[in-house]
């Protein structure tokens, strides 16, 4: 096997850079629909979050696993 100087896969998805926290914890929402005032009430946005770098625990309901009734990452 060679040795690889120069050329290689990328190790990731550039989709997920930059790899830093977010700036704010909720999310914002950049533009609204024009109002219609013939239409009735619903759902015109939607905040969006970054995923990375937080932490989310669960608590898992699988009987007969080691981890049920127990908070997981």
């Amino acid at each position: 096997m060679s040795h690889r100087k120069f050329e290689h896969p990328r190790c990731g998805s550039l989709g997920f850079n930059p790899r830093k926290r977010c700036r704010r914890g909720k999310g914002k929402v950049k533009s609204f629909p024009r109002d219609d005032a013939t239409k009735p009430a619903h759902l015109t946005a939607f905040m969006g979050y970054k995923a990375g770098s937080t932490h989310i625990l669960r608590e898992v309901e699988k009987p007969g696993s080691k981890l049920h009734k127990k908070e997981t990452c």
